[in-house]
């Protein structure tokens, strides 16, 4: 395969990557503190807010990222004693959807640079 082939692949993997990394930065400095308030009795987010505040925006993106993993999968999180099922099922549909929808497209544009990274890498 040629180049310019490679190139255009890499354009339409990577345009939107950055364009969803510009809207994960939005997202997280917004929504973070939004999203833990509809977990009020959680112990989870205590702890996350208290082992992740002094760490800044990479602290804010931590508790994001395991507060969407949590919201993903609220049956095993509850029998972890890890999260109320009760505030998980009451959590707005849309902001959960925020959520899932920005992490979810990241990590597989993210993936698709990544095979495409593999497979530059590979038969080259």
């Amino acid at each position: 395969m040629t180049q310019i082939p490679l190139g255009l692949i890499g354009l339409f993997i990577g345009v939107p990557l950055l364009l969803i990394e510009i809207w994960l930065v939005f997202m997280i400095n917004i929504y973070t503190e939004k999203a833990e308030s509809h977990l009020p009795t959680s112990q989870f987010v205590a702890n996350n807010i208290s082992m992740w505040s002094h760490a800044g925006f990479i602290g804010k993106t931590m508790r994001n990222g395991y507060l969407t993993l949590v919201l993903a999968m609220p049956d095993i999180c509850s029998r972890r004693g890890i999260l109320e099922i009760a505030e998980a099922r009451q959590f707005p549909r849309q902001l959960k959807l925020i959520l899932f929808i920005s992490w979810g497209l990241a990590y597989i544009f993210f993936a698709a640079m990544m095979v495409m990274g593999s497979y530059i890498h590979y038969f080259q």
